[in-house]
């Protein structure tokens, strides 16, 4: 368990932090952090011209205007005594979205994980999990916790507040099959539903879906993958790589594997898989729900990041829940799995391609989406992608500009019964790259953050160190209050999840 101690002095800041002015309220700002094989942690501030104009096209992004976004050094500096291995970002502490009060983690395979407060750019220490295992993931589900899984298989639940351990989950190490070797292990990936009572976790060497209880700190169950998922999705592991909850948790999870994506509903049945067009490994998914076109309701996409260096976005179509799921066909056109499951109902809809337009289309390692700050432009995103050759990445995607066409059939058979609805989309112009910047360094993981002006040159003496301390540990004050020492000793005890504060509300 982490070691509460006095911060250290500030970070390394770049020199030219002091000379930096305030820039128009028209630009747009945030903040890029990154790990990297090399051990070392980038932090860079992103400032985006609002000149950056759309350009056409969907497979080819093209920036029409001659300025381009200006890119920032914030801190540079060695972080692990190994290679980066992720990293996560607190939730901010209040309504408008400010970096005042928010963490970030950082781990590697040394097993431990450091700790800094992202608006003053200081060291708060480190925690070392009891497992003292390699960190394989982070996750911040609320301001008052932290999540770390590691490669012993172990969930790890810290409080903020204190950094105190809260609960630790536990998966069994998967029994080898005659003649196999298993090397290695772990948790691969960890989702916590937005109500923070549930969550859902992926390992390796196991072809399955953990649902844990955080109301109890007790296993929920198991689902095992259906062998009617396609081996092309699944690859040669027939393992979880990332699970994530899809927008708001209602519509169900998704599971990404070596290839593609198996979209699940809220019963855990296999509502949908796809893969990418070319077929490529897939490092990377995210979901978002936005806005297509002007005046239309809200869709869900699933953002992906391949081998080949694409950034591939995917329209989930909405089933109508009122329909029953089979409706006026005949007994012999409906398909039945052999596992006695329901056939799948929802076949995504390409929407778009990002490409560099650039020739070194390397691999996506990373990717994040955020949202414009100005409530004026809900529509536009900045999405922000990391390749295994250092090179970071900026473009402005304005999902208005997407415009949806009406549901049109196509013949796909010979037999004039044989038809498949298509749904026409025009996607030219809703995307342009606004920058890039060279890291040199091979980047392992990434994420981004709003960032406050009045960090720009900031840095902390000695004499504010206690008040800042002081400042953060009141900031989640009854978040944690409902847990007390004898609940967290007593095994099986309702210790609250991690949705109890305000924000989860």
């Amino acid at each position: 368990m982490g070691q509460k101690r006095k911060r250290d002095a500030p970070v390394a800041v770049a020199d030219n932090l002091s000379k930096l002015s305030l820039k128009p309220a028209t630009t747009t700002s945030f903040q890029i952090i990154a790990g990297s094989y090399d051990r070392v942690l980038h932090g860079l501030r992103v400032t985006v011209p609002p000149s950056v104009t759309i350009g056409t096209g969907t497979g080819t992004v093209v920036n029409d205007s001659t300025e381009t976004a200006s890119f920032t050094p914030l801190f540079l500096f060695t972080a692990h005594a190994s290679s980066i291995r992720c990293l996560a970002v607190s939730p901010p502490s209040d309504g408008n979205g400010g970096t005042s009060k928010r963490i970030l983690a950082t781990s590697s395979p040394d097993t431990k994980i450091n700790l800094y407060h992202l608006h003053t750019r200081t060291n708060l220490g480190t925690l070392a999990p009891p497992s003292a295992s390699p960190t394989t993931s982070l996750v911040f589900p609320s301001k008052s916790t932290l999540i770390s899984t590691d490669e012993a298989g172990y969930i790890h639940i810290f409080k903020t507040r204190d950094w105190s351990l809260l609960s630790s989950l536990h998966c069994p190490t998967p029994k080898p099959k005659p003649g196999q070797i298993l090397t290695g292990g772990g948790v691969n990936s960890i989702a916590v539903h937005p109500s923070g009572k549930l969550a859902l976790s992926v390992s390796r060497h196991e072809k399955m879906v953990r649902m844990w209880n955080l109301m109890t700190g007790r296993k929920a169950g198991t689902l095992v993958f259906p062998k009617s998922i396609p081996r092309l999705v699944t690859g040669v592991s027939g393992e979880g790589l990332k699970v994530v909850w899809r927008p708001g948790g209602k519509e169900g999870y998704a599971v990404m594997f070596e290839r593609g994506v198996v979209l699940f509903g809220v019963d855990s049945v296999v509502h949908g898989s796809f893969t990418t067009t070319p077929v490529s490994k897939v490092h990377q998914v995210k979901f978002l729900e936005v806005s297509l076109g002007e005046g239309r309701e809200e869709q869900e996409l699933c953002v992906l990041a391949t081998e080949d260096g694409r950034v591939v976005i995917y329209l989930i179509p909405r089933s109508d829940k009122g329909k029953p799921a089979v409706e006026e066909e005949d007994e012999e056109k409906v398909k039945v799995k052999e596992d006695g499951e329901k056939s799948e109902d929802i076949k995504p809809v390409l929407l778009a391609s990002i490409t560099p337009t650039t020739p070194d289309k390397t691999r996506i390692k990373d990717f994040d989406i955020l949202p414009h700050p100005s409530t004026a432009q809900k529509s536009k995103y900045f999405l922000t992608t990391a390749n295994s050759e250092g090179i970071i990445r900026v473009y402005s995607l304005d999902f208005a500009q997407i415009q949806i066409g009406a549901t049109k059939k196509q013949k796909t058979g010979e037999k004039e019964a044989e038809t498949e609805a298509v749904i026409d989309v025009k996607a030219e112009g809703f995307a342009v790259m606004a920058g890039e910047y060279d890291t040199n360094r091979r980047i392992t993981c990434l994420t981004t953050a709003e960032v406050e002006d009045s960090a720009a040159g900031i840095v902390k003496d000695e004499n504010d160190e206690e008040e800042v301390e002081d400042d953060d540990s009141g900031s989640d004050s009854g978040s944690g209050s409902e847990v007390d020492e004898e609940e967290e000793e007593e095994e099986g005890e309702e210790w609250g999840g991690l949705g109890e504060d305000e924000e989860m509300k």
